[in-house]
């Protein structure tokens, strides 16, 4: 997450600028929706290039640490309509070990479980809310190309000119605006501009993200599947009520995607306790590098899937940030400049201590070995998680959120 340009004029000539969010995703278009909803007078202005994937899986589900930031942003009522919930979690060894499940739990009705709700459904919501909003607007098919910031003698004064351009070679058009937050993906082109840093690590594995219809709960499947093996570890995880499942494992960083595609049957199968006897139908692969790298917010962090925390964060991240905006516009910020400092080192500490740290573990829990009893009971006593999960009481992961009024500046 890149935020660009200072606090606005306290005579209010660039008090109705737009906010420009780079980034139509989910996490730019929460931003969007929080500002849109607040009192602030600007208008919200999100510029996005690729037109929206209803279908799209990417990101499917949301942890429950996560209900208090919808439910406050007004959105869990709706997002309760478009997804379901997930009913059962277990880390059970893979197919070859004896597809054993080491630790489980059967979630009861009105127990906190993970929403299942795929990407594109959610970001259908996010685009109707910002949309209908009458103060914002997405501008589907168009990507920030650069920016200007406008300053007094080098005091920045809020203001920056952005470089929009519809299409890749069309028109261009400079936009004037009071702030341009970068929530532009891992490739971000603000956070490039801006020189950031982007620290961390690529991992030596290669995750593949597919998408399957398959009966894994005839065969004895929970909702959620950790499995656990060196070689064939993976996630398992239903991702609707209509058969579709995500099955994730990791190959060799050196694998081309050529050989991914063309062994992706034979990997689904050494992962489906009947071999894939009964039939399933490949819907999607998705390739990618396993990382761990951050600084805050979508456009800046990258994290490995077994922990659920890469969409999370970023939701986290723009939803403190909504508020320091919104405090700022509305000339109540006691010094924009360190408010923004403040809440910037804050996102970064989070990040390592509640996201990095504990992917990274999750990362590590599922390449665990586990091949005898003496294993399995050395993980049961030794892994937090997995120890409270087999007595029945998952361990809530430590909050994301920030408690934006401690800043310094606020």
């Amino acid at each position: 997450m890149a935020t660009t340009n200072g606090t606005p004029h306290q005579n209010g000539t660039s008090a109705h600028l737009p906010v420009v969010i780079a980034g139509g995703g989910c996490v730019g278009l929460f931003l969007a929706h929080l500002l849109a909803q607040s009192e602030i007078p600007n208008p919200i202005i999100v510029i996005e290039p690729t037109a929206p994937d209803l279908t799209s899986t990417r990101a499917m589900a949301h942890q429950p640490i996560m209900f208090p930031l919808f439910a406050r942003a007004g959105l869990m009522p709706e997002l309760t309509r478009e997804g379901t919930f997930s009913s059962s979690l277990c880390f059970r060894t893979s197919v070859a070990n004896g597809s054993k499940v080491l630790a489980g739990k059967v979630f009861k009705e009105g127990e906190k479980a993970q929403l299942l709700l795929p990407q594109g459904r959610f970001q259908d919501v996010l685009v109707r809310k910002v949309e209908g909003s009458g103060k914002g607007s997405v501008r589907w098919g168009w990507r920030v190309i650069g920016f200007e910031e406008r300053g007094d003698q080098g005091r920045r004064t809020g203001r920056v000119d952005v470089r929009v351009q519809n299409g890749s070679g069309g028109e261009e058009e400079v936009i004037e605006a009071v702030y341009l937050v970068g929530a532009d993906g891992a490739h971000s082109q603000v956070r490039k501009s801006l020189n950031f840093a982007f620290p961390g690590e690529t991992l030596s594995t290669q995750l593949v993200a597919t998408d399957v219809v398959y009966d894994f709960r005839a065969q004895g499947f929970y909702d959620a599947n950790f499995v656990v093996d060196p070689e064939l570890y993976g996630l398992i995880g239903r991702i609707d009520d209509a058969g579709l499942w995500r099955v994730s494992y990791g190959v060799p960083a050196e694998t081309s995607e050529e050989e991914i595609r063309r062994d992706v049957g034979l990997r689904l199968r050494r992962m489906m306790p009947d071999d894939g006897a009964a039939g399933f139908e490949v819907k999607r692969v998705a390739p990618y590098k396993a990382q761990q790298r951050g600084r805050v917010a979508d456009g800046g962090i990258v994290t490995n899937p077994y922990a659920g925390l890469g969409l999370a964060s970023g939701i986290a991240d723009v939803s403190s940030l909504a508020a320091v905006l919104i405090r700022i516009l509305s000339s109540e910020a006691a010094d924009a400049d360190k408010l923004f400092l403040s809440w910037s080192l804050a996102r970064r500490q989070r990040f390592n201590s509640v996201v990095d740290k504990p992917s990274r573990a999750a990362y590590a829990r599922v390449r665990t070995k586990v091949d005898t009893e003496d294993e399995i009971k050395a993980m049961l006593e030794n892994d937090p998680l997995v120890s409270s999960l087999d007595k029945g009481m998952p361990v809530m992961p430590p909050s994301l959120e920030t408690k934006v009024e401690e800043l310094v500046g606020w």
